[in-house]
């Protein structure tokens, strides 16, 4: 082998030894001569001993990790090539070695921890759209604080790439006793391929062995696709149900992500600690179990409710401090069934007067953990907690139907609470909750983008991958959110003005429908243009402050001061508005037409331009208009609303014989700068005739 693929150089480090070497690299420890510390370095092999794959692995490895800056992943400190020209990569050198050094079978509580920060860095990852591939103990690495870091996404994949990742020799890329059955068939992939790894690695901690052994790697790869998921020894049973969901054969099985999953610790972590409290001569007597249940559980029938309180109780009464329960004296052996018949008993009238959740202390969900706390096998229990797993779905359909995403979660995750407090998360009773919950997530986000509600769109989509929903039907949901319009978002028809969208909801106000708002005021020459092109006579002029004398020979041509082009319109009516805005539509092929009262204050609110409109005072210091746009914009961009001219509206206040008698006008105009803050924020006036202060601007439907 040459030379420099042994001993590389590379200006500002010093190789001190090679750590190890794999098909594509040699990683060194080095010394950064500036800082004095030591580092790794990862080096490629010659160009001439790799092939194009290989080196684009590389590369794609310093590229990912570079993108990637979490305590719990090893980062990069350079890039760059040797004097020879090779590739490398500098990083912490972590001299505690790896998690293949370690036994967990002993320390299941450091093996809880242990899985929470890799889960940690891999949700962090898939964030970012960045799949590991490759998850298991060797790429797992301690510092010298002895925290773990997952290193080693030399195989990683951007999930957006959408590039198969397949060898020459018709392999999946990563390690195969590690595998997701959709990896090792070269499939697509997401990071519930990364959970299922991880669900190989825990076993491989709890057990000391692989869960699926074969000579060959066609032979490992049919076993992790069909073979069923083999029981932990009884001891490590309480992993049991973790175990199963995250080695479920197909992605939408196992946790949605990596959020989900370490909730679903939580659940290990209780049975563990309960598990270490019973005495030790109880393992030996398994009679005295159901006694047991009697003495102790119920002494600690405070504890699931406590546990469950936080989420279950859905008023802030329910979630008040629980009292001690009494210790109840010691039951003779022959009393316990009929003690456990009465509990049973009482959780069923729970059911029945509709009382799953609360109050606390006294709801079937809290009585029937109770019973399965101290009885673990207790069928009955069982049952009664998928019936109330089961009896969430209406309200949470209810809540869904009504719109409302902090109900509907709500909902859903005192359901996702209770299952993993009874270890029920594969019970059917869930799984309907669970696939209930992303289907009204999912049918409220397509409800939200006709509507044009982006926020409550992504929202919903966000919730529908807190249920599991992280298909193709999400992604494309999420581009159809992404390139909807928001708020403020100026567009423009051809022919016809720039234009503002303004959503249903805005500011806490709400209309049935989102519109598109005029930017700008209809100007003096785009309304010329009008009257050119339909030879619409013009209106006689009224000054607003005296509406009794009618100003001889004015109209919007001449409404008593000069006005340019770029200037609003005034001196037309609320019907030559109409006409505009029906020769609008008919030259633009839209619907135009002026906004009624609710629409323009719903479009005014957000943002200061909307003080004159609401009576307070305004101060424009001149006579006439200005330029359109003079005025400050408000936060939609809609400009003037504040001044230049007031606004005819489509709102009629007093109408006889079927026509309407006044309409209403609103906003500030330049003659409101001495406008008392008590003033009325807006005027009935006659629709036929023009005033000198008073013009329009047109909303689009969508």
């Amino acid at each position: 082998m040459p030379r420099r693929a042994e001993s590389p150089r590379i200006a500002g480090y010093r190789l001190v030894r090679q750590l190890g070497r794999g098909g594509m690299a040699v990683v060194y420890l080095a010394v950064q001569e500036s800082l004095d510390r030591e580092v790794a370095i990862k080096v490629m092999r010659p160009s001439s001993a790799l092939d194009e794959a290989q080196a684009m692995r590389f590369e794609n490895e310093a590229r990912v990790i570079a993108k990637l800056e979490h305590p719990g992943i090893v980062g990069i400190h350079e890039v760059g090539r040797t004097q020879s020209g090779d590739l490398y990569y500098v990083m912490p050198y972590l001299a505690r070695g790896d998690l293949g050094e370690r036994d967990y079978r002993a320390d299941e509580e450091g093996l809880i921890e242990l899985l929470r920060v890799l889960l940690d860095a891999l949700g962090y990852a898939h964030a970012r759209g960045i799949v590991h591939r490759d998850v298991k103990a060797e790429n797992v690495l301690f510092d010298n604080a002895d925290r773990p870091q997952l290193a080693d996404f030399g195989i990683a994949l951007s999930q957006r790439s959408g590039s198969p990742r397949v060898t020459s020799d018709g392999f999946a890329l990563g390690s195969s006793a590690h595998m997701s059955p959709e990896q090792a068939r070269g499939g697509a992939i997401d990071g519930r391929a990364d959970l299922y790894s991880l669900g190989v690695l825990t076993y491989e901690l709890l057990t000391g062995e692989l869960p699926f052994r074969c000579a060959d790697s066609l032979g490992l790869a049919l076993m992790h696709a069909q073979d069923p998921i083999p029981r932990l020894p009884p001891d490590k049973a309480h992993w049991q149900a973790f175990i199963d969901r995250a080695l479920a054969k197909q992605p939408e099985q196992r946790y949605r992500n990596a959020q989900a999953m370490q909730r679903a610790l939580d659940g290990v972590q209780r049975r563990l600690r309960r598990q270490g409290v019973l005495p030790a001569w109880l393992d030996a007597r398994p009679w005295y179990r159901p006694l047991l249940l009697v003495v102790l559980g119920f002494a600690l029938i405070a504890v699931p409710g406590w546990l469950l309180a936080p989420l279950l109780a859905p008023t802030p009464h329910a979630a008040a401090e629980l009292e001690p329960a009494p210790v109840a004296p010691a039951a003779a052996p022959d009393e316990v069934p009929a003690a456990i018949d009465g509990a049973l008993g009482q959780a069923r009238e729970q059911l029945a007067a509709g009382h799953l959740l609360a109050p606390a202390g006294a709801n079937a969900a809290e009585t029937y953990l109770n019973l399965l706390a101290g009885d673990p096998d207790n069928a009955d229990a069982r049952a009664g907690l998928e019936t109330v797993l089961a009896s969430l779905a209406v309200p949470l359909a209810e809540r869904a139907r009504r719109g409302d995403l902090d109900g509907t979660r709500e909902r859903y995750r005192q359901a996702v609470l209770l299952a993993d407090q009874s270890g029920l998360r594969q019970a059917p009773a869930f799984l309907a909750v669970e696939l209930q919950a992303r289907q009204a997530a999912l049918a409220q986000a397509e409800a939200s983008l006709r509507g044009y509600e982006r926020a409550a769109a992504i929202a919903w989509l966000d919730f529908a991958r807190e249920t599991g929903a992280d298909g193709d039907a999400v992604q494309a949901l999420q581009l159809r959110a992404a390139d909807l319009l928001q708020a403020g978002s100026l567009l423009r028809d051809t022919g016809g003005p720039p234009v503002i969208f303004v959503p249903r909801r805005i500011a806490g106000s709400t209309l049935a429908a989102p519109l598109l708002v005029m930017r700008d005021e209809v100007s003096r020459g785009d309304y010329a243009r009008f009257a050119a092109a339909s030879g619409r006579a013009a209106t006689r002029c009224r000054n607003r402050l005296s509406p009794l004398r009618l100003l001889d020979r004015r109209d919007w041509r001449d409404p008593g001061f000069a006005q340019k082009d770029d200037e609003p319109v005034v001196c037309v009516s609320a019907d030559d508005a109409d006409a505009y805005a029906r020769w609008l539509s008919a030259r633009t092929g839209r619907t135009y037409r002026l906004p009624t009262r609710a629409e323009w204050r719903h479009a005014a609110r957000p943002g200061p331009a909307a003080a004159c409109a609401a009576g307070q005072a305004c101060d424009t210091a001149r006579r006439g208009t200005a330029a359109t746009g003079s005025e400050p914009a408000n936060a939609l961009g809609l400009n003037d609303l504040r001044g230049n001219a007031s606004e005819w509206t489509a709102d009629c206040t007093a109408a006889q014989g079927g026509r309407c008698e006044q309409r209403i006008a609103l906003g500030g105009s330049w003659r409101d700068r001495n406008t008392a803050a008590d003033a009325p924020s807006e005027r009935p006036l006659a629709p036929d005739r023009g005033y000198d202060d008073i013009g329009f601007r047109l909303v689009r439907d969508l």
